[in-house]
Protein backbone atom coordinates (compact mmCIF):
# COMPACT_ATOMS: atom_id res chain seq x y z
CA UNK A 1 0.00 0.00 0.00
CA UNK A 2 1.26 3.48 -0.90
CA UNK A 3 2.17 5.64 2.10
CA UNK A 4 -0.30 8.53 2.50
CA UNK A 5 0.85 12.07 3.20
CA UNK A 6 -0.91 14.70 5.28
CA UNK A 7 -1.35 16.81 2.14
CA UNK A 8 -3.13 13.91 0.41
CA UNK A 9 -5.42 13.50 3.41
CA UNK A 10 -6.03 17.25 3.42
CA UNK A 11 -7.05 17.07 -0.25
CA UNK A 12 -9.71 14.45 0.52
CA UNK A 13 -13.32 15.52 0.91
CA UNK A 14 -14.64 12.71 3.14
CA UNK A 15 -15.52 13.51 6.75
CA UNK A 16 -13.93 10.26 7.95
CA UNK A 17 -10.75 8.39 7.11
CA UNK A 18 -9.80 4.80 7.84
CA UNK A 19 -7.29 3.77 10.49
CA UNK A 20 -5.10 2.41 7.65
CA UNK A 21 -5.01 5.84 5.99
CA UNK A 22 -4.21 7.66 9.24
CA UNK A 23 -1.65 5.05 10.30
CA UNK A 24 0.06 5.31 6.92
CA UNK A 25 0.49 9.08 7.29
CA UNK A 26 1.67 8.61 10.88
CA UNK A 27 4.07 5.79 9.85
CA UNK A 28 2.63 3.36 12.34
CA UNK A 29 0.83 0.02 12.40
CA UNK A 30 -2.95 0.32 11.80
CA UNK A 31 -3.65 -2.27 14.50
CA UNK A 32 -1.82 -0.18 17.10
CA UNK A 33 -3.74 2.93 15.99
CA UNK A 34 -7.03 1.05 16.38
CA UNK A 35 -5.98 -0.05 19.88
CA UNK A 36 -5.13 3.56 20.79
CA UNK A 37 -8.56 4.62 19.48
CA UNK A 38 -10.33 1.98 21.58
CA UNK A 39 -8.48 3.07 24.73
CA UNK A 40 -9.00 6.81 24.13
CA UNK A 41 -5.32 7.63 23.67
CA UNK A 42 -5.58 9.63 20.44
CA UNK A 43 -5.57 13.46 20.19
CA UNK A 44 -8.22 13.46 17.47
CA UNK A 45 -11.86 12.43 17.05
CA UNK A 46 -12.67 8.78 16.46
CA UNK A 47 -15.92 6.91 16.10
CA UNK A 48 -16.09 3.29 17.20
CA UNK A 49 -18.97 1.05 16.19
CA UNK A 50 -18.53 -2.63 16.94
CA UNK A 51 -15.30 -3.68 15.27
CA UNK A 52 -15.14 -0.61 13.05
CA UNK A 53 -13.11 2.51 13.79
CA UNK A 54 -13.42 5.75 11.84
CA UNK A 55 -11.25 8.82 12.28
CA UNK A 56 -12.48 12.39 11.84
CA UNK A 57 -10.39 13.75 8.94
CA UNK A 58 -10.51 17.41 9.98
CA UNK A 59 -9.81 16.57 13.63
CA UNK A 60 -6.88 14.36 12.57
CA UNK A 61 -5.39 17.13 10.42
CA UNK A 62 -5.90 19.76 13.11
CA UNK A 63 -4.18 17.59 15.73
CA UNK A 64 -1.05 17.60 13.58
CA UNK A 65 -1.10 21.26 12.55
CA UNK A 66 -2.74 20.83 9.16
CA UNK A 67 -5.69 23.10 9.86
CA UNK A 68 -7.95 23.98 6.96
CA UNK A 69 -6.74 27.08 5.10
CA UNK A 70 -10.12 28.79 5.53
CA UNK A 71 -9.88 28.47 9.31
CA UNK A 72 -6.33 29.80 9.26
CA UNK A 73 -7.46 32.90 7.37
CA UNK A 74 -10.30 33.45 9.83
CA UNK A 75 -7.94 33.02 12.76
CA UNK A 76 -5.49 35.50 11.25
CA UNK A 77 -8.24 38.06 10.62
CA UNK A 78 -9.49 37.73 14.19
CA UNK A 79 -5.95 38.21 15.49
CA UNK A 80 -5.46 41.30 13.33
CA UNK A 81 -8.80 42.70 14.51
CA UNK A 82 -7.83 42.23 18.17
CA UNK A 83 -4.44 43.85 17.61
CA UNK A 84 -6.02 46.83 15.84
CA UNK A 85 -8.44 47.27 18.73
CA UNK A 86 -5.53 47.23 21.20
CA UNK A 87 -3.55 49.76 19.15
CA UNK A 88 -6.61 52.03 18.92
CA UNK A 89 -7.08 51.92 22.69
CA UNK A 90 -3.41 52.68 23.28
CA UNK A 91 -3.40 55.60 20.86
CA UNK A 92 -6.60 57.00 22.34
CA UNK A 93 -5.12 56.81 25.84
CA UNK A 94 -1.92 58.55 24.72
CA UNK A 95 -3.87 61.31 22.96
CA UNK A 96 -6.08 61.84 26.00
CA UNK A 97 -3.00 62.31 28.20
CA UNK A 98 -1.24 64.63 25.75
CA UNK A 99 -4.15 66.82 24.64
CA UNK A 100 -6.91 67.87 27.08
CA UNK A 101 -9.05 69.00 24.14
CA UNK A 102 -9.01 65.46 22.79
CA UNK A 103 -10.37 64.24 26.14
CA UNK A 104 -13.22 66.76 25.86
CA UNK A 105 -13.85 65.59 22.28
CA UNK A 106 -13.95 61.92 23.35
CA UNK A 107 -16.31 62.68 26.25
CA UNK A 108 -18.70 64.47 23.86
CA UNK A 109 -18.48 61.60 21.40
CA UNK A 110 -19.25 59.02 24.11
CA UNK A 111 -22.18 61.11 25.38
CA UNK A 112 -23.63 61.27 21.87
CA UNK A 113 -23.63 57.49 21.58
Amino acid sequence: MKRMTMDEIKAMTDDWITPATAASAMKMDPGRLIEYARTGQLPFATQISGNRVKIGRKSFLKAYGYQEEENRKTDRLELIEKELHTVTLLLTTILMKLDPEFTVYMNKKEAAQ
